[in-house]
């Protein structure tokens, strides 16, 4: 019996995601939002620590260290000193514009006013918060003249102060990690400045504007990464997109191509001649009608496969050979009985062995789901990727 070779991490996920022979399969885990984890918290995991600590995703997960940050939706902007910097210079002022004992409305980093419940925000995000938008920071050309201002690629503050320091570092990890760039893609970019609705009207009533923030996204991204790309291999990019709901994508094939698919060729065209060789786009939702479009562009795979929205990887595998997928398990399952977690990991089976997926969860794991559960889950997930069971500290 001929053993195979332990894969350093990095050596596993292209064999992954390649259609090579890896020597185990890594798993697509993130960390639990703090609504899941207040419950785990009270059901066994110690206090104060983490699941990504307690159940070692380190070991089983990808590995991945992010070279770049911006500031999320809802939330005070507070740049990292190892990371470089894609928000806007200066950040919007975070603020609270007002509350009461059960709303709140705020601007945040990003410019953005919304409301929202006081329990999901006051403590601290919760994880799962519902919220309202109300107004966003470009509703005409002037103000997007306004937030441009913001976006200098050559801020030298958008590099750390110990850049080089960390360039060594990240060249000297000799495949133990794995080296990623996650940021906006073109679709989130304009949302986040105009808003969901705005975006959609304008892509028929403000064309020249759209096109314009667009020339803005490629033309910063690409003057901004340069440096890092040049000093450090990247090994996979995410374009977080959100871009479709359980029925469908937000724009049509015809908008996708006439307004989006050119940012996409010169971003993702930008990175493969880097070396990048992974690019993947983030999006909930059922994004399946834009896939062939998306790969035509230089987009190799998705994530996370929403079973929910129609997103199922063995049916995707079959129309999409060479599709690169992540995620792709019904995180609703997880909440049910464990015959119901060994079906839904008996149904992916087949397409973890086939390559080219990363399974995992296809969104956070919700605040339904108990600790005893996910470690069966976790369990009955590392034999199938041909993990050695790992026993958590009681």
């Amino acid at each position: 019996m001929v053993l195979k070779r332990n894969l350093s991490a990095r050596e596993r996920f292209f064999e992954v995601v390649f259609f090579g022979n890896p020597d185990k399969v890594p798993l697509s885990l993130w960390e639990i939002r703090p609504a899941t984890l207040k419950r785990w918290w009270s059901e066994g995991l110690p206090y104060g620590l983490s699941a990504s600590e307690y159940f070692r995703f380190d070991v089983y997960g990808l590995k991945s260290v992010n070279m770049v940050s911006y500031p999320s939706e809802g939330f005070m902007w507070e740049p990292g000193d190892a990371a470089v910097n894609l928000g806007p210079m200066p950040p919007f002022e975070y603020k609270i514009l007002r509350e009461d004992e059960r709303y709140r409305v705020w601007m945040d980093s990003l410019g953005i006013i919304q409301m929202g419940f006081q329990e999901d925000w006051k403590g601290g995000w919760s994880g799962f918060a519902t919220r309202t938008f109300i107004d966003f920071p470009v509703k005409t050309r002037g103000d997007f003249e306004g937030i441009k201002r913001r976006y200098n690629p050559h801020s030298p503050e958008r590099y750390p102060s110990k850049w080089d320091n960390i360039v060594r570092d990240l060249n000297r990890r000799d495949g133990a990690y794995l080296v990623s760039m996650s940021l906006r893609g073109p679709f989130w970019w304009i949302r986040d400045m105009m808003g969901l609705e705005a975006t959609l009207i304008s892509f028929f009533k403000d064309e020249g504007l759209i096109y314009d923030i667009l020339d803005l996204y490629v033309e910063f991204h690409l003057k901004v990464l340069r440096k890092a790309l040049d000093d450090v291999e990247v090994d996979y990019v995410i374009l977080n997109e959100d871009m479709a709901y359980n029925r469908g994508p937000m724009v049509s094939l015809r908008i996708f191509r006439d307004f989006l698919s050119p940012a996409y060729r010169e971003v993702t065209g930008f990175f493969k001649g880097k070396g990048v060789k992974v690019i993947l786009v983030d999006s909930d939702g059922n994004i399946e009608p834009l896939i062939s479009e998306l790969l035509k562009v230089g987009v190799n795979g998705i994530t996370p496969c929403e079973v929910a929205a129609g997103m199922d990887v063995a049916v995707l595998r079959q129309k999409y050979p060479k599709l690169i997928m992540m995620g792709g398990i019904d995180k609703r399952k997880l909440a049910s009985a464990k015959e119901d977690i060994d079906w839904e990991i008996d149904r992916v089976a087949p397409t973890i062995k086939m390559g080219g997926y990363i399974p995992g969860v296809d969104h956070a794991v919700p605040p339904d789901v108990s600790l005893e559960n996910f470690r069966y889950f976790l369990e009955s997930l590392k034999k199938v990727c041909g993990w050695t069971i790992y026993h958590n500290p009681v």
